[in-house]
């Protein structure tokens, strides 16, 4: 709102400059305003970008499983979406390798008959397996 008034305020300036002929200054004036106001908007956005760069490097430090190529966006939701579904993508595949990955029993395998160790125990196992 504070923008319209000084809008207006601009524009009754500018029909003066008009009306008395010092149209010239009022350019120049206006140009330079118009300047400071871009290389504040620069200003602006190199921050935004910033900060998304650093918000980006946080997300990624909270799950090292998230490669870092899927999180990516130019603007805050892209970067909360991106990180979503890389986050779900490593999600898929954790449960995948789960599934797929062969059971392991917990601790050493038990242990079992030795086997013969002298030709008479040798012949006395293969007779008791008749």
């Amino acid at each position: 709102m504070e923008e319209d008034g000084m809008v207006q305020e601009q524009i009754a300036e500018t029909t003066e400059d008009v009306a008395s002929g010092d149209t010239d200054s009022r350019v120049a004036e206006l140009e330079a305003a118009l300047a400071e106001r871009e290389g504040l908007l620069g200003e602006g956005e190199a921050e935004r970008a910033l900060l998304l760069a650093r918000l980006r490097l946080a997300l990624i430090a909270t799950d090292p499983a998230i490669p870092v190529e899927l999180v990516r966006g130019e603007t805050l939701p892209e970067l909360d979406a991106s990180f979503e579904a890389a986050r779900e993508a490593v999600r898929r595949v954790r449960e995948t390798v789960a599934r797929e990955a062969p059971a392991v029993p917990a601790g050493a395998p038990g242990r079992s008959a030795g086997q013969p160790a002298t030709a008479f125990e040798k012949i006395r196992a293969g007779m008791a397996r008749l």
